[in-house]
C-alpha cells in the first residue's frame, strides 16, 4: 500500500463527506443528472462527461428512469443513437438535490472568510480546468 500525500488524503475525505443521499437522488446520481443539462446527449457522452463506463450509466439511467427522472429516445428513429432527457419531475427532484447539497457545502464552509471560499474556488477552478485540458489532450 502506498502512503498517500496529504492532498489525496483530503480528496478523498471531502468525497466521504460529500457522498449520501440529497433528497431522492444519491451523489452519483445527482452528478449524472447535472450533466444532463439541456442538451440531452447520449449514454456514451455522459459516460465520458463522468469518467465512467458507459454500462455504468446505464444502470443509473435504469434506475432513474423507473423513478420516471429522466426519458430515453432514438431521434430521428436511428435505435443506434439513444439520447436522454430529463423529465419535469426529474427536474423538480434535481432542484431540491442541489438545494441540498449546496446547504451540505455552506455547512462545511461556515468558518471560512469569504476570502478563503474565493482562494478555495479559484483552486478548485484550476485543478478542473487542468484535468479537462489533460483529458482533451489524451483523446486527441
Amino acid at each position: 500500500m502506498t502512503k498517500e500525500t496529504p492532498i489525496v488524503e483530503v480528496l478523498i475525505t471531502l468525497q466521504d463527506a460529500l457522498g449520501g443521499q440529497y433528497g431522492d437522488l444519491s451523489r452519483p446520481q445527482l452528478r449524472l443528472m447535472m450533466k444532463l443539462g439541456h442538451t440531452d446527449p447520449t449514454v456514451s457522452e455522459l459516460a465520458e462527461r463522468l469518467n465512467i463506463s458507459s454500462s455504468g450509466v446505464t444502470q443509473m439511467l435504469d434506475k432513474l428512469a423507473s423513478r420516471r427522472f429522466i426519458t430515453r429516445y432514438s431521434p430521428d428513429k436511428d435505435q443506434r443513437v439513444v439520447r436522454v432527457s430529463i423529465t419535469d419531475r426529474g427536474g423538480d427532484v434535481l432542484g431540491l438535490a442541489i438545494e441540498q447539497f449546496e446547504q451540505r457545502v455552506l455547512e462545511m464552509t461556515k468558518t471560512f472568510s469569504d476570502a478563503d471560499k474565493r482562494t478555495l474556488t479559484e483552486l478548485l477552478q484550476r485543478m478542473t480546468q487542468e484535468f479537462a485540458g489533460r483529458k482533451r489532450r489524451t483523446l486527441s
